[in-house]
């Protein structure tokens, strides 16, 4: 009997499965869509993840683990023979050369074994190793620099000195490869061990090394055995077993391993995506499901009768779910990593991060389907629960309407209203109602922040923090923020002149820059003993200041070489007026300052120059002409981070003087030119002043609209990624508003039709049904404008607080573009449904069962 009764549940339970097609549908797009996105976010965070290591690792310059710098042969072969080195490369270090085209970034002459090369992405891609005695291997750029053509067998000359004994020689090309100079601000160049040898002859790297020459030290990378976690433990158990000081073997671990930092942002922000995603897939299920149940509550009672129980009704609920699982899942997993691929190079470009093409990673079916599945069943759980506790009598006398309390009677002498009966509806089902507000409101509220993001890209200030005029003119490397800025000579007066005497051209203000070397007196000295103190006691934090005394007494200063460093830049007049607008202490007064006897403090994080002090400098050498300058006051230097050289020099500060003061040096450098043009020259001038700097490829320029563009492709790439998640969980609202209505529409059939047979016009059942999703969509708006823009405000301002592109804006633009999509959704669904149901006249109606 009981295997009768289980025969006759399936059967009906499969009737009732294909019966229900627009649940079918309903609930079938619903999971694909929920499938979709938590799958594109896996794609795009794990892929972002492994992009971001990958970047990481190519800008550390190797992809082994740990590094040890400085070694002696003896050391090195130690190190090697320990049983925790899983895998190691050897390098030697030559020398360093700054000569030729290397005045600018240095040189580094090597040996290098095949591990080496390859751990550190130096292996030749075109030729191989040196192997003679006048071989040479070097980064493809040098060749570039050399004007030489990419081609093994060129002649590359070479000047050099090793433990100050000088050398001169010409070398044969065997081999090149690309490597990027921005995560590589330097030149490599592999020369054979055997030419080592011989230049190493009678060098002692220990005695180097303690001198900080390093002339000959052997480098060794690795892997280590064991897991990351244990890596800084195996590593002390190395250092210990083989006697190595750390400091002296300088070793360094590669960070592009240690990024739980930057792991824990990426999954904040993917579990917070995700997590949105999840709570609109569920309302969406969970509401698909429970109106269902709602419908068929007669046939869970008929079930009843035939000896169901409570739990295979809940089964029956969750068998359905699983059947559209297995169909809506697949599919989602699909679409997801497919969407997910398009948006990887989008936002890897926004981030300004290389797209590297990677095999699909199995996680992401996984994790996909796996959250997909639970969402799924958690949106079940309550439905089947409802299903299950239905009992035959209440499955009978079932009408789809919430029991009245005697209070909510209401009396009138007008009679009933359209718009009253509407409003009551709705509140017949509270949860429903809850629903589909609640699903609504979220997708418009996150329309609404990314908007509201998009749209407070501010121009004005993000040129600020770029350009100051129509043009900026400079050295090509001032163009890269990778690296800092170093004194180059390209620019002179003569190009620039010529640029200047081009018609439309009001002005061509120039920076000039210097290293500077101060003294290390006064207030300068206390200032780097106040840096040694709070160094002492960062990492001693437990030492007495008696104690802390004692050590800074000892502290050897000189191995500052008796001058901190100073940034010194040179304004022309044309600047005055920022650098007077920007003071933060003091009083500007132009007369003085244009004297040459006064300078303004910049930089200076650890308070070694003060208002009023005398500071004495001497610019590009130690040994050269010392002046002396009275501190007039101190600008607001990020302020003027467009003007300057992209880095700061720590411990150390900068300064701004009169351009006259470096006019006068023997060959001072003109670190930048910022053309100032007439408004209607401006795209003519693009076009001649890239002719007029096409033969000097050493210097660059940039429009204000060359930086705009920019900013606008990121923004826009911004917008593709933010627009897209938005529309999909605000389709999943819209969706759910829709299989609401429908279902409410035809559960109330037999409803509508008494209502017709009792004076009820075609045109007040339409006006009804509109007016009831009318106040849908009103009460969505509602909780739009009210949290929505608070959410909105919230949200956008933290995030733009700072910034140095965005001011955050307040706008109506998504309640204007939004209002009318759903009002006109509002009056045309409803139109459609009954249209529908009217087929039927209205004794068929009031004839036929639910």
């Amino acid at each position: 009997m009981r295997n009768n009764n289980q025969t006759v549940i399936r059967n009906l339970s499969k009737r009732s499965f294909l019966a229900n097609k627009s649940r079918n549908i309903f609930a079938l797009i619903a999971i694909v869509l929920t499938t979709v996105l938590i799958t594109a976010v896996f794609t795009i965070g794990i892929s972002l993840s492994d992009g971001m290591q990958q970047m990481l690792i190519h800008s550390y310059g190797r992809s082994t683990e740990v590094d040890f710098q400085y070694l002696t042969e003896d050391e090195a072969q130690r190190v090697a023979e320990h049983p925790l080195i899983k895998e190691y490369g050897l390098s030697r270090l030559i020398t360093i050369t700054t000569e030729g085209v290397f005045r600018q970034v240095q040189g580094e002459i090597h040996t290098a074994d095949e591990n080496f090369a390859e751990f550190t992405f130096s292996k030749p891609t075109t030729g191989r190793l040196p192997e003679a005695e006048n071989e040479i291997a070097l980064t493809s750029w040098i060749l570039d620099a050399m004007n030489l053509p990419r081609e093994p067998g060129q002649v590359v000359h070479l000047d050099f000195e090793v433990d100050g004994t000088p050398y001169s020689m010409d070398f044969t090309v065997c081999g090149f490869w690309d490597s990027d100079l921005n995560l590589q601000p330097y030149g490599i160049l592999y020369i054979s061990d055997t030419l080592a040898d011989k230049l190493l002859n009678g060098v002692n790297p220990a005695q180097t090394r303690l001198g900080a020459g390093y002339y000959g030290v052997t480098k060794l990378t690795a892997n280590i055995d064991g897991k990351l976690s244990e890596l800084e433990e195996n590593m002390d158990t190395i250092l210990r077993d083989t006697g190595i000081d750390a400091e002296a073997a300088g070793v360094l671990f590669n960070d592009a391993y240690n990024t739980t930092s930057s792991d824990g942002g990426l999954i904040a922000a993917m579990a917070l995506i995700i997590a949105i995603i999840l709570v609109s897939g569920y309302l969406l299920i969970y509401n698909i499901f429970y109106i269902s149940v709602m419908r068929d509550v007669r046939f869970y009672g008929l079930l009843k009768t035939v000896g169901a129980t409570g739990r295979q009704l809940g089964r029956v609920v969750n068998f359905q779910a699983l059947l559209l699982c297995a169909v809506g899942i697949p599919v989602g997993l699909l679409l997801g990593y497919l969407l997910g691929t398009l948006l990887i190079p989008v936002l890897l470009g926004f981030l300004s991060i290389d797209y590297m093409p990677a095999p699909p990673n199995p996680w992401i079916f996984l994790l996909g389907a796996g959250l997909a599945l639970v969402t799924v069943l958690i949106s079940c759980h309550g439905p089947a629960k409802k299903a299950g506790r239905v009992s035959p009598v209440e499955a009978v006398r079932y009408t789809g309407l919430a029991a009245a309390s005697a209070k909510k009677t209401k009396r009138g002498s007008g009679g009933a209203k359209i718009s009253r009966m509407a409003w009551s509806n709705i509140f017949r089902s509270r949860k429903k109602a809850s629903l589909v507000i609640a699903s609504l409101s979220l997708g418009l509220i996150l329309f609404n922040a990314v908007y509201t993001l998009v749209g407070s890209f501010d121009v004005n200030k993000f040129l600020q923090g770029h350009i100051n005029g129509d043009f900026l003119i400079a050295d090509t490397d001032y163009f890269s923020f990778a690296r800092p800025y170093t004194p180059s000579n390209t620019l002179n007066k003569d190009l620039l002149s010529d640029v200047k005497e081009l018609d439309g051209v009001q002005e061509v203000a120039k920076v000039y820059y210097a290293n500077g070397f101060a003294p290390i007196e006064g207030n300068i000295k206390d200032g780097l003993v106040n840096l040694q103190r709070n160094k002492i006691l960062a990492e001693k934090p437990s030492l007495t200041e008696q104690e802390v005394e004692e050590i800074i007494e000892k502290t050897d200063f000189s191995a500052y070489g008796n001058f901190i460093n100073a940034q010194v830049y040179g304004f022309d007049s044309y600047w005055l007026d920022k650098l007077e607008e920007n003071m933060v202490e003091g009083t500007f007064d132009r007369e003085k300052f244009l004297s040459g006897n006064y300078v303004l403090l910049g930089f200076d994080g650890e308070g070694m120059v003060r208002v009023g002090d005398t500071v004495t400098l001497s610019l590009d050498d130690k040994n050269g002409e010392k002046r002396s300058y009275e501190v007039m006051g101190k600008v607001d230097y990020s302020a003027l981070n467009s003007l300057g050289a992209h880095f700061i020099s720590m411990p150390g500060f900068s300064v701004y003087l009169p351009s006259s003061e470096f006019e006068s040096l023997a060959n001072p450098d003109i670190m930048s030119a910022t053309v100032i043009a007439d408004e209607s020259a401006v795209d003519r001038l693009q076009t001649e002043i890239g002719l007029l700097l096409a033969d000097n490829p050493k210097v660059d320029f940039r429009s204000r609209a060359d930086y705009i563009a920019e900013m606008k492709n990121d923004n826009q790439q911004f917008a593709l990624i933010g627009f897209t998640l938005c529309v999909v969980i605000l389709l999943i609202g819209i969706l759910n508003f829709v299989n609401t209505t429908m279902t409410n529409i035809f559960s109330r059939k037999q409803e509508l039709a008494m209502l017709q047979s009792v004076g009820m016009t075609a045109q007040q059942g339409k006006k009804m049904l509109i007016l009831e999703s009318i106040y849908y969509m009103a009460m969505a708006l509602l909780v739009f404008v009210t949290a929505g823009y608070g959410v909105s405000y919230f949200a956008v301002n933290t995030v733009t607080q700072g910034s140095a592109a965005y001011t955050y804006q307040f706008s109506f633009a998504p309640l204007v573009i939004c209002f009318p999509i759903l009002l006109l959704l509002a009056c045309v669904l409803p139109i459609q449904v009954y249209k529908s149901i009217s087929k039927d006249s209205v004794v068929q109606r009031l004839r036929e069962n639910e």
